[in-house]
């Protein structure tokens, strides 16, 4: 079959040329890159909206160097984590964030700045209210925390975290039946990052009013979350990377934190200082992770900082 191309003239005046070179020009000048992401899990998913304001963020911060982006968010209903991986790895979506560990960044590639300063290491519990007397003993005997059972999701790297430091666990696929099970006393606590947890059991309580928060003992693990792209999109990794440094060097990702709806009940943070901690090992957190960067990461054991 044959393909007939549109013959184009040839003008000696310049300013007739530079014409048609504007035009020709005008669709790529005008092309914004879009990056794709999933919409919220379930209602309880109060976090989904900090992390697209981020990804905006990122955006606005790397649009100078990198050019113009807009967001699109698919809604896909009953996604599990699980699932959300596989649809980044096939390519129909571009960007989920996730805890990391050495399987996801063999198969992803992970943007290595924690997009909490490392706060998701640091672990409330969502209870039963009936079991509230058996926790408060946990702050003379934490060790009686491994006689209970957590509730955490299948393909999370948080319950590979608490098996391999003797905890019990019981793997549930979906996030929003952690809640029911919980309420059903199928398992006994539900730990949730000191940022997420308050958000969705006010949510929670609308339809379980005997779930309560336990928050005078924490578990802590180094844990970072990050973004995660296609292997096939180290430009988009690159991109973000980036945006997310300039946010960090300007303020702007502490500034968020400290105003979202989720993160702002952290602050000051000198309301941590009476609590209780409980240390665990993460012996699968990969070894590129930049521990050493103070600047990405704030110790709740080290309040003084000036992210306080």
């Amino acid at each position: 079959m044959m393909t007939f191309m549109p013959q184009i003239k040839c003008f000696k005046r310049t300013n007739v040329l530079l014409t048609c070179i504007c035009l020709t020009c005008l669709p790529l000048c005008l092309y914004a890159e879009n990056i794709r992401v999933l919409g919220a899990q379930s209602k309880e998913d109060v976090g989904h909206s900090y992390f697209i304001e981020l990804l905006q963020l990122i955006i606005d911060k790397s649009s100078a160097k990198y050019g113009a982006a807009d967001l699109t968010v698919i809604n896909i209903a009953n996604t599990t984590h699980g699932r959300s991986l596989i649809l980044l790895e096939r390519g129909a979506v571009d960007v989920f964030w996730a805890g990391t560990n050495t399987q996801r960044e063999a198969r992803f590639i992970p943007v290595r700045i924690p997009l909490f300063f490392g706060l998701l290491g640091y672990r409330v519990s969502i209870i039963h209210q009936e079991n509230l007397q058996k926790f408060d003993t946990l702050k003379q005997h934490p060790e009686q925390l491994k006689q209970l059972v957590a509730c955490q999701g299948e393909h999370w790297p948080d319950s590979d975290i608490l098996t391999a430091n003797d905890y019990k666990v019981m793997r549930v696929s979906r996030f929003e039946l952690m809640f029911t099970m919980l309420a059903n006393q199928r398992c006994d606590y539900f730990p949730r990052a000191i940022f997420e947890g308050y958000g969705e059991l006010e949510i929670a309580k609308k339809t379980y009013p005997n779930l309560i928060m336990y928050d005078q003992v924490i578990l802590h693990y180094q844990f970072p979350i990050y973004y995660f792209v296609n292997q096939k999109r180290p430009d988009l990794a690159a991109r973000l990377e980036y945006g997310l440094q300039q946010a960090i060097k300007e303020g702007a990702l502490l500034s968020l934190m400290q105003h979202h709806e989720m993160t702002k009940s952290l602050f000051p943070l000198s309301q941590w200082n009476n609590k209780s901690y409980i240390e665990l090992k993460n012996k699968d957190l990969p070894k590129e992770t930049p521990v050493n960067d103070v600047s990405l990461w704030i110790n709740l054991h080290d309040i003084g900082s000036e992210k306080n």
